[in-house]
């Protein structure tokens, strides 16, 4: 018998053999899907979707591609203005009329300078505008719908990319998971693996709370105004008019590109400690809110279109911030019929400033009171400097020359423009009081932090002092200031008065010596 050279045969029996025949599809063509899920009223169509592939164990990505013929690879958004096509399919295979499904998207709604990015109005945008989406999706939601909802869905709204309030509870949305503080970020439709929505990233819990910080009004009357703008195309500017969709969003590109860009830090703070005292905001709301949230930049923008004749040439003055041209020269997408509708609704920040000595003027008119305010304030004042410059301030709030107003206040008119020109660089608490050549807090602020210090004495740090005073103040304190703050108020009893010490006792009364009254020895 021949050796075969070849590896040897395996026989196959007829029993073995078995018809096959070709793997069907995940969904057959024209066939329902095996789950159905109602959608809510106001539900955004990713949320739905990213849930029924969830139900049905599968990744967004591969969902789509084999429920709808859609491939999320290259365009991930592609929910929020579909195709009539991937409509009619969607609907065929869900049972959901396409007008219902039309109302989960963006059809129809205006769209302009990436309005519908993610963090839209965040200080993230000039700040840090190289941004990556490899993490996912940031957004922001209201964790008390999420707690109210029998099926937890994210709304069409949050997707907006600029949106800040709840309308429905007007509160503020958050942005970070409640219990890890980890950003809330979630995988759209080309996630390749099964995607829990409403979970965080990081630490798996949930993100529905019952509570929620309640918002200012004013946010959410402007969010209204925004977004009735967004589905028209026409927004109604309280001092302006109609404005077009595109326009509204430049007009808060450059607004908020001031505010952000190139101004340093203790300027930014003064607008927002003026902002926050002319909202009507405690010093909680004040610490408690970020600015460089949506939710801020809303407050920010609503404090400004309001008046902007008057309020944007107060803001550019504080930030000491460019003008119109050095705003437009930021932004190289706008074109010359665009820049001229800027120049036409921001033409407070065109026109040239004042120079010499009546450079005053905007600044006098740009303070909150009124003049009978300041001459009340100047009244209730301990020390007498501050009187006289409150006199003076209310004086030229009424109309009086710098020369009428030092005569009232009794000093010469070179110190009301020594006062003025302190006052236009560092606001109106550093012009009450006397310069020291360095950062220092007023005789208010100084109250103030002192009765912050004695209201919990046995937990406070000179670190939590120095944040203290640059949150409420914008004023940055040195570590051994705050420690000798800290020193002087930790210790003391509330109500209690710090006595003076005498660092030597009375004089001794001066004169002639008193002879000794007793005998002297013998000899002596």
């Amino acid at each position: 018998m021949r050796a075969s050279s070849g590896p040897p045969s395996v026989g196959v029996l007829r029993s073995d053999l078995f018809a096959v025949s070709a793997m069907p599809e995940a969904f057959p063509a024209r066939a329902m899907l095996p789950v159905h899920i109602e959608p809510a009223a106001d539900e955004a169509l990713v949320s739905w979707l990213v849930q029924v592939s969830w139900a049905l164990r599968q990744s967004p990505l591969m969902f789509s591609r084999h429920g709808f013929n859609v491939d999320a690879v290259g365009d991930p958004e592609w929910w929020r203005r579909p195709s009539a096509g991937q409509l009619a399919t969607i609907a065929e295979r869900t049972g959901v009329e396409q007008a219902r499904l039309r109302a989960m998207t963006f059809l129809g709604w205006s769209i302009a300078r990436d309005d519908e990015d993610a963090q839209r109005f965040s200080s993230r945008r000039w700040t840090n505008p190289k941004l990556g989406r490899r993490k996912g999706r940031r957004i922001d939601v209201c964790g008390q719908c999420l707690a109210e909802d029998e099926r937890p869905y994210l709304r069409r709204l949050w997707l907006l990319g600029w949106i800040g309030v709840c309308p429905r509870h007007r509160t503020r949305l958050i942005g970070e998971c409640p219990g890890c503080r980890c950003p809330i970020r979630f995988k759209g439709l080309n996630a390749k693996a099964p995607v829990d929505l409403l979970a965080c990233q990081r630490c798996g819990g949930g993100l529905a709370r019952l509570q929620g910080q309640p918002a200012n009004d004013r946010s959410v009357d402007l969010q209204s105004l925004l977004v009735a703008g967004k589905k028209t195309g026409v927004v109604l500017l309280p001092s302006v008019g109609d404005v077009e969709w595109a326009t509204m969003m430049a007009v808060a590109d450059m607004l908020l590109g001031m505010i952000w860009t190139g101004v340093a830090t203790q300027h930014r703070e003064q607008l927002f400690n003026r902002i926050a005292r002319e909202l009507d905001l405690g010093w909680e709301d004040r610490l408690s809110l970020s600015l460089g949230s949506n939710y801020g930049s809303l407050l920010m923008l609503d404090w400004l279109m309001a008046d902007l004749p008057h309020r944007l040439p107060a803001a550019i003055g504080i930030l000491k911030s460019v003008r119109f041209e050095g705003l437009l020269g930021r932004h190289d997408d706008i074109d010359d019929d665009m820049a001229a509708r800027l120049r036409t609704i921001l033409a407070a920040a065109i026109a040239t400033p004042p120079v010499g000595r009546g450079v005053w003027h905007p600044w006098i008119e740009s303070l909150p009171e009124s003049a009978s305010e300041l001459r009340e304030r100047a009244a209730r004042e301990r020390y007498k400097h501050r009187r006289q410059r409150l006199t003076a301030f209310a004086a030229l709030k009424a109309g009086a020359t710098v020369g009428e107003a030092a005569a009232i206040a009794r000093v010469q008119p070179m110190s009301v423009y020594r006062w003025l020109d302190r006052g236009i660089e560092h606001g109106l608490e550093a012009a009450l009081e006397r310069p020291t050549g360095r950062p220092a807090l007023t005789s208010a602020q100084s109250e103030a932090l002192a009765q912050w210090i004695r209201g919990d004495r046995a937990h406070q740090n000179r670190r939590a002092i120095v944040a203290q005073a640059q949150a409420r103040f914008g004023v940055e304190l040195s570590l051994d200031v705050a420690s000798n703050l800290l020193r002087k108020h930790r210790d003391r009893k509330p109500g209690s008065v710090r006595r003076r010490r005498r660092l030597w006792g009375p004089m001794k009364p001066r004169g002639p010596r008193a002879k000794p009254t007793h005998d002297l020895a013998p000899g002596s």
